[in-house]
């Protein structure tokens, strides 16, 4: 009985072994450039867990399911990620990373660079400019079904796997991303000489939390309330926005020396 025992530990041994011996590998691969196969490799796996992702949840794909619909086995998968952790966090870095790659080719169209910073001086003033700084502002926003589900996703993962993790790539993507849109929201503010009530990182928060639940009120409509193009997931942040800047600003007020 003690040699059976013994053999089945030396045998759990050898597996743990072998996985750390692997891990290991695929960590120092991960350390320099990929190949032009490997990467390909990579964009391909990645393309098909954020499809997955986006339809099944990533607690509902397995490493199978992401090989399945890639085209590759199981080896492949292992042989460019150490496990599925490293795999969600890899896809969220790419999805952040083109998420501000968008806004960034966005920024400039949402910069009002052609008002020049005077206070309104009407109802009908005030309003036109913060409805064209909403207009900009909801052009450097991408708003998609899949965003939508994505973020979801990653703001479940980041809750139930990295409480206290501190800094990660996926909080800081986050942060990069809400950076790149309170800098429209400042500027765009100033250029009508108003600024935030707030903090300009808590206005950008709420201003984000009113597209997320735009997206959601679009996506739970029923079949009979979508037009042929799917739902305007856009619609009641086009409503409200004007409004919630209106709200959570003021005019600049200059400041009279002593």
């Amino acid at each position: 009985m003690s040699t059976s025992r013994e053999q089945a530990e030396e045998l759990i041994e050898a597996a743990g072994a072998r996985l750390s011996a692997r891990r290991a590998a695929v960590r120092r691969l991960i350390g320099t450039p990929p190949s032009e196969r490997r990467a390909q490799t990579q964009a391909l796996l990645l393309e098909a867990g954020r499809e997955l992702f986006a339809d099944k949840g990533i607690g509902g794909t397995s490493v199978g399911d992401i090989c399945s619909r890639a085209g590759f086995t199981r080896g492949a998968f292992y042989s460019n990620f150490t496990d599925m952790d490293h795999f969600v966090q890899r896809l969220a870095e790419e999805q952040w990373g083109s998420i501000i790659a968008f806004v960034d080719s966005s920024v400039a169209r949402a910069m009002p660079s052609d008002l020049d910073g005077a206070t309104p001086e009407s109802d009908a003033e005030l309003a036109a400019g913060l409805a064209e700084l909403a207009s900009r502002l909801l052009g450097a926003m991408p708003i998609s079904r899949e965003v939508f589900l994505l973020q979801n996703e990653f703001a479940a993962y980041i809750a139930r796997t990295e409480a206290d993790a501190g800094n990660s790539p996926l909080r800081e993507g986050y942060a990069a991303f809400k950076q790149h849109l309170v800098r429209v929201l400042v500027e765009g503010l100033a250029s009508i000489n108003r600024t935030c009530l707030l903090s300009p990182e808590d206005t950008t928060e709420l201003i984000m939390a009113t597209a997320v639940r735009s997206m959601r009120m679009a996506l739970s409509e029923e079949p009979d309330g979508v037009d042929a193009d799917g739902p305007d997931l856009t619609a009641f942040l086009v409503r409200t926005l004007p409004t919630l800047l209106a709200r959570l600003s003021a005019p600049i007020t200059p400041t009279s020396g002593i």
